[in-house]
């Protein structure tokens, strides 16, 4: 009788588990606890991510602003009735509470792409009035800096502490409203085609930027001078809703569109977007930032319009493990 190895010329390696690096990918193995013949495929698509639960906040709010990683993030501000000034922090498992910003808000944006320790929050909701406050946070205290020249909440942003992005958002109504940020003063700069309230910032400089629905599926593309249209999302996103990645390769998860609250996950390559795994459950309000491949949501407002404390990651596998059948 012909062997595997007289045929194919190797030996089927025997594993007690699967593997998860990605440097096994094509190999075929032998699961010894399943005793099941299996095979390694690539990972790595956008297409393949799925969302597991992360662990609780501290405090449940919605309208927050978050920045960092899916392992380290930092949550500040929000809503929990009344504007908060409460901040927490995130080590990849469970949350503590952080130094509290100056100004209580929500619905406020910020900077702070794949730091904790050098983050920046701007605009809000001040419940009663809208803020023009910036505060940067240096990874032991907070400490305010120059206004926006422009009050305003709901608005997006993105970049760092010393180069960033404050767009849209609403300063008595829908805003186009463009800001950068040079680490020290803002300057308004070319507006937006579509003036809106409630999108979203993807981008990790303030010279490639997306502004990401609020009331509309349209998304306009920042390269350094100028707002372009580029192709829509699937549906509407509005109300806040938690966002990762690059103008290359970003994602998006939850919050409204006319027929309710969303689970709703989007993912960007560059070009055109297309949806992907759902949330566990469908959230608006919510924020999260990261990667496209690894991501988080914290927040927000579960339906039945329910603040919540609840954190959701996005993870895409390095690789895929599939049964190898006769069929």
């Amino acid at each position: 009788m012909a062997t595997y190895k007289g045929t194919k010329g190797f030996t089927v390696q025997i594993l007690a588990s699967d593997p998860t690096s990605g440097d096994t990918a094509g190999l075929l193995f032998f699961n010894s606890t399943d005793n099941e013949f299996k095979y390694v495929r690539p990972g790595g698509a956008v297409s393949l991510g799925t969302w597991a639960s992360g662990g609780n906040m501290n405090q449940a709010r919605n309208a927050l602003y978050a920045f960092g990683t899916q392992s380290a993030q930092m949550i500040a501000a929000g809503h929990i009735g009344p504007p908060t000034n409460v901040s927490e922090i995130y080590d990849g498992s469970s949350w503590t509470n952080a130094p509290t910003i100056n100004t209580a808000r929500n619905n406020e944006a910020g900077a702070g792409s794949g730091t904790t320790t050098a983050g920046l929050i701007y605009g809000g909701n001040l419940n009663p009035g809208r803020a023009v406050i910036t505060e940067l946070y240096n990874g032991t205290a907070w400490s305010e800096l120059n206004d926006l020249n422009t009050a305003r909440f709901a608005l997006s942003g993105v970049g760092t502490s010393t180069a960033s992005l404050a767009y849209g958002g609403n300063d008595g109504s829908a805003s186009a409203t463009n800001e950068s940020w040079n680490g020290t003063s803002w300057t308004e700069l070319g507006d937006l085609n579509t003036a809106r309230s409630g999108g979203s910032g993807l981008g990790a400089t303030s010279t490639a930027a997306l502004q990401v629905g609020g009331g509309t599926v349209n998304t306009e593309s920042w390269n350094g001078t100028s707002w372009t249209e580029v192709n829509n999302l699937n549906v509407v996103h509005s109300d806040g809703f938690a966002r990762a990645g690059t103008t290359t390769a970003g994602l998006i998860a939850g919050g409204t569109n006319p027929g309710g609250f969303l689970a709703l996950t989007e993912s960007w390559n560059g070009t055109s977007w297309a949806e992907v795994a759902d949330l566990a459950t469908a959230n608006k309000a919510n924020n999260g930032q990261g990667t496209s491949t690894a991501a988080i949501s914290c927040g927000g407002i579960g339906s039945p319009d329910s603040t919540v404390n609840t954190a959701e990651e996005w993870t895409v596998p390095d690789v895929v493990i599939k049964t190898v059948t006769d069929s």
